[in-house]
């Protein structure tokens, strides 16, 4: 139209006077930290100085670099964005309370809204991150994985560096090999963070030290948990220490250092019961159990074990729950020697592990069957369980799980004066341990390649 002229700038969000920058002061960055080469130092400037109001996805860009909530710019009682912030703050509330499955219904309602691809990526992490802790790891990873992937295109590296620990997490849970590389690209780049990130740091040095854990190798748990609780010395987050905590004491426990391993279940246990995180304790619980089991104390095992079954069952912790209690369970009757009662528990375990997708519960359970069935006499059977059981952790890549499968096959071999299988299964026990203390990746297709690399 004549006389009509473009301005060429939208009108933009107005903000607090001085609160972009209060927050990045605050979070003692610069403009360049703050503008991240998505914007420029001087439109930063502007933006605190109050020469131009930002967008929405620019004030949403400050927020991420400071870590501030968007409602910490905007003037009381905007109502442009109140309703959204009402629901994304709930959002974070429920999260911060760990109400799981009310962040599960509440992140599925919002993601059938619009959203900006930004408060999207928020929710879809908020999901992710709650069927994590609910131990629903197949449905986390989607989640996690949209989340992950928009953080990475706006330029968010503190996001997305939380969202690559959840999806290993999530990896972790389901036994994928992947988790483990994936868990270190993670703290490689939290570890370049500015400003540093201390407690994101303790989580994933507490994920790593998890995942070596579950393959059994302790050494490198320790080192990991110690790690992690050095950089969380001066974070407050109980939970946090809780877990670190528990982990530590489940590596020391299995390099048979008792004591040491009971302290750290006892801080842990106090921990989570501050937390009133009863799955947590009831996890400990079992793990207390089984080092009762490893000491021979068998009276106070079975009690520790029949004390986290009943609060696993009521609390349905089907995933890193119940399989390994049913599993240690059963052990103790197997020691008793109630291998009527050894087998429904162990079965059942089996049953559990196979519908949950846990192959280490399987694998372990089958161990304990073979030992079973070879008490009964059942000779092929207890061929079938131990077969069952290295072909399992042969697939799951845990070499030292693998190792302890074939010594306790070759044991039980040399029970049945089965000299010559016996030593087969030493043999390979042997080339398992050599490799790992080479540094070497063992499997089972290139064992003979690996034997004479050593001749």
């Amino acid at each position: 139209m004549p006389g009509s002229r473009y301005r060429g700038r939208r009108k933009g969000v107005a903000v607090r006077e001085g609160s972009v920058e209060q927050a990045r002061r605050e979070a003692r960055l610069t403009l360049a930290q703050v503008a991240a080469g998505q914007l420029t130092r001087t439109a930063i400037h502007l933006i605190e100085k109050g020469r131009t109001r930002p967008s929405m996805e620019t004030l949403e860009q400050i927020a991420r670099q400071t870590r501030k909530p968007i409602e910490f710019f905007l003037i009381p009682d905007t109502p442009a964005f109140a309703e959204r912030q009402t629901q994304l703050n709930e959002l974070e509330r429920l999260t911060a309370v760990r109400e799981l499955q009310k962040v599960v219904e509440m992140g599925a309602s919002l993601l059938e809204q619009q959203w900006s691809k930004a408060d999207a990526a928020l929710i879809n992490f908020s999901v992710g991150q709650a069927y994590c802790r609910l131990v629903r790891p197949a449905e986390a990873l989607p989640h996690l994985k949209r989340a992950r992937a928009e953080f990475e295109r706006l330029g968010d590296e503190w996001m997305a560096v939380e969202a690559i620990d959840w999806e290993s997490s999530a990896l972790s849970l389901l036994d994928d090999p992947e988790a483990l590389p994936l868990a270190n690209r993670a703290l490689e780049r939290c570890r370049k963070l500015e400003p540093k990130a201390a407690q994101v740091e303790a989580r994933i040095l507490g994920h790593i030290a998890g995942m070596y854990v579950v393959s059994h190798s302790w050494t490198l748990a320790i080192r990991y948990y110690e790690e992690g609780l050095a950089a969380a010395s001066g974070v407050k987050d109980l939970l946090q220490l809780a877990k670190m905590h528990h982990g530590v004491a489940m590596a020391y426990q299995h390099l048979r250092q008792p004591a040491t391993a009971r302290q750290h279940f006892d801080k842990a246990l106090t921990l989570y019961s501050l937390e009133s995180d009863m799955s947590a304790v009831y996890r400990v619980e079992n793990d207390l159990g089984h080092l009762y089991l490893q000491e021979g104390h068998l009276d106070s095992a079975e009690q520790h074990l029949v004390r986290a079954l009943g609060g696993a069952t009521e609390l349905s912790l089907d995933r890193r729950g119940r399989g390994f209690i049913l599993t240690n369970l059963g052990d103790v009757y197997l020691r008793k020697g109630l291998l009527a009662e050894a087998a429904v528990l162990l079965t059942q375990a089996v049953e559990l592990g196979e519908a949950t997708g846990e192959r280490i519960v399987q694998a372990e359970a089958h161990v304990l069957l073979g030992q079973l069935q070879e008490r009964e006499g059942k000779l092929r059977a207890s061929d079938d369980h131990f077969e069952a059981a290295i072909r399992i952790l042969e697939e799951l890549d845990m070499p030292d799980r693998l190792r302890d499968a074939h010594m306790d096959y070759a044991e039980l071999l040399d029970g049945r004066q089965d000299t010559a299988s016996a030593s087969r299964h030493w043999k390979r026990a042997a080339e398992i341990g050599k490799a790992a203390a080479l540094g070497v990746r063992w499997t089972a297709a290139a064992a003979g390649e690996f034997e004479e690399s050593l001749a």
